[in-house]
Protein backbone atom coordinates (compact mmCIF):
# COMPACT_ATOMS: atom_id res chain seq x y z
CA UNK A 1 0.00 0.00 0.00
CA UNK A 2 2.75 2.51 1.08
CA UNK A 3 4.50 1.84 -2.73
CA UNK A 4 1.41 3.55 -4.12
CA UNK A 5 1.43 6.42 -2.44
CA UNK A 6 5.27 6.78 -2.98
CA UNK A 7 4.27 6.31 -6.61
CA UNK A 8 1.09 9.39 -5.63
CA UNK A 9 3.73 11.76 -4.35
CA UNK A 10 6.11 11.39 -6.89
CA UNK A 11 4.00 12.24 -9.23
CA UNK A 12 3.53 14.96 -7.82
CA UNK A 13 6.84 15.83 -7.85
CA UNK A 14 6.78 15.93 -4.01
CA UNK A 15 9.00 13.85 -2.10
CA UNK A 16 7.58 11.05 -0.13
CA UNK A 17 8.39 11.07 3.19
CA UNK A 18 7.07 8.74 6.00
CA UNK A 19 4.78 10.90 7.33
CA UNK A 20 3.82 12.11 3.85
CA UNK A 21 3.39 8.54 2.65
CA UNK A 22 1.02 7.67 6.48
CA UNK A 23 -0.85 10.75 5.95
CA UNK A 24 -2.15 9.30 1.92
CA UNK A 25 -2.76 6.14 4.02
CA UNK A 26 -5.35 7.71 6.22
CA UNK A 27 -6.82 10.11 3.65
CA UNK A 28 -7.08 8.53 0.87
CA UNK A 29 -8.06 5.19 2.17
CA UNK A 30 -11.58 5.74 1.06
CA UNK A 31 -14.06 8.85 -0.43
CA UNK A 32 -14.56 11.21 2.54
CA UNK A 33 -14.76 14.44 4.13
CA UNK A 34 -12.51 15.22 7.29
CA UNK A 35 -10.90 18.25 8.59
CA UNK A 36 -7.19 18.80 9.92
CA UNK A 37 -8.54 18.46 13.98
CA UNK A 38 -10.42 15.43 12.38
CA UNK A 39 -7.07 14.06 10.39
CA UNK A 40 -5.08 14.93 13.72
CA UNK A 41 -6.85 12.39 15.81
CA UNK A 42 -6.90 9.73 13.05
CA UNK A 43 -3.08 9.84 12.86
CA UNK A 44 -2.70 9.98 16.63
CA UNK A 45 -5.51 7.14 17.33
CA UNK A 46 -2.42 4.99 14.92
CA UNK A 47 0.00 6.38 16.83
CA UNK A 48 2.02 8.35 14.33
CA UNK A 49 3.88 10.40 15.38
CA UNK A 50 2.90 13.22 13.16
CA UNK A 51 3.14 16.91 14.15
CA UNK A 52 0.24 19.39 13.90
CA UNK A 53 2.75 21.18 12.07
CA UNK A 54 3.57 18.44 9.54
CA UNK A 55 0.00 17.68 9.22
CA UNK A 56 -1.16 21.15 8.05
CA UNK A 57 1.37 21.71 5.45
CA UNK A 58 0.52 18.10 3.84
CA UNK A 59 -3.12 19.64 3.78
CA UNK A 60 -2.35 22.27 1.84
CA UNK A 61 0.47 20.83 -0.69
CA UNK A 62 -2.42 18.30 -1.08
CA UNK A 63 -4.87 20.89 -2.02
CA UNK A 64 -2.45 23.36 -3.94
CA UNK A 65 -1.61 19.99 -5.96
CA UNK A 66 -5.73 19.35 -6.69
CA UNK A 67 -5.32 16.42 -4.95
CA UNK A 68 -7.50 17.37 -2.29
CA UNK A 69 -10.89 20.05 -2.87
CA UNK A 70 -11.65 21.86 0.27
CA UNK A 71 -15.36 22.63 1.47
CA UNK A 72 -15.05 26.39 3.58
CA UNK A 73 -18.03 26.44 5.85
CA UNK A 74 -17.36 29.17 7.65
CA UNK A 75 -14.39 31.33 8.70
CA UNK A 76 -13.34 28.74 11.32
CA UNK A 77 -14.54 25.36 9.77
CA UNK A 78 -12.71 24.13 6.66
CA UNK A 79 -13.82 20.44 5.49
CA UNK A 80 -11.38 18.40 3.06
CA UNK A 81 -12.86 16.28 0.48
CA UNK A 82 -11.46 13.26 -1.31
CA UNK A 83 -14.20 13.00 -3.81
CA UNK A 84 -13.17 15.62 -6.45
CA UNK A 85 -15.85 14.59 -8.84
CA UNK A 86 -18.50 17.61 -9.17
CA UNK A 87 -20.75 17.82 -6.61
CA UNK A 88 -22.66 19.52 -3.67
CA UNK A 89 -23.28 19.40 -0.18
CA UNK A 90 -25.24 18.93 2.87
CA UNK A 91 -23.47 20.04 5.92
CA UNK A 92 -25.35 19.13 8.92
CA UNK A 93 -24.79 22.32 11.98
CA UNK A 94 -25.94 20.04 14.73
CA UNK A 95 -23.47 16.94 14.19
CA UNK A 96 -21.51 18.76 12.66
CA UNK A 97 -20.74 16.49 9.31
CA UNK A 98 -20.35 17.15 5.62
CA UNK A 99 -22.60 14.78 2.93
CA UNK A 100 -22.44 14.32 -0.32
CA UNK A 101 -24.89 15.32 -3.30
CA UNK A 102 -24.90 14.01 -6.05
CA UNK A 103 -24.75 16.59 -9.10
CA UNK A 104 -27.63 15.58 -10.59
CA UNK A 105 -29.91 16.14 -7.79
CA UNK A 106 -29.02 20.01 -7.91
CA UNK A 107 -31.00 21.81 -10.64
CA UNK A 108 -31.25 25.14 -11.14
CA UNK A 109 -33.73 26.86 -12.26
CA UNK A 110 -32.31 30.41 -13.58
CA UNK A 111 -28.88 31.52 -13.37
CA UNK A 112 -28.38 35.53 -12.25
CA UNK A 113 -27.26 37.75 -15.49
CA UNK A 114 -23.67 37.37 -15.45
CA UNK A 115 -21.56 40.70 -16.79
CA UNK A 116 -20.86 40.60 -20.71
CA UNK A 117 -17.59 39.36 -20.12
CA UNK A 118 -18.06 36.11 -17.71
CA UNK A 119 -19.23 32.90 -18.33
CA UNK A 120 -20.01 30.09 -15.44
CA UNK A 121 -17.40 27.65 -15.02
CA UNK A 122 -19.01 25.61 -12.29
CA UNK A 123 -21.66 25.54 -9.57
CA UNK A 124 -21.28 24.43 -6.19
CA UNK A 125 -23.83 24.43 -3.62
CA UNK A 126 -23.76 24.13 0.34
CA UNK A 127 -26.92 22.91 1.69
CA UNK A 128 -26.47 23.87 5.81
CA UNK A 129 -29.34 22.46 8.16
CA UNK A 130 -29.90 21.53 11.69
CA UNK A 131 -31.61 18.57 13.27
CA UNK A 132 -35.17 18.98 13.83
Amino acid sequence: MEAKYEKLYRKLNVTPTKQRVDLAQLIFSKKQHFTATELISMADKKRLNISMATIYNTLSLLEDKGMLKTINIDNELKFYDTNLDHHHHLYNTTMSTLTDIENEKVVFAEFPELPKNLQIESTEVLIKARNK
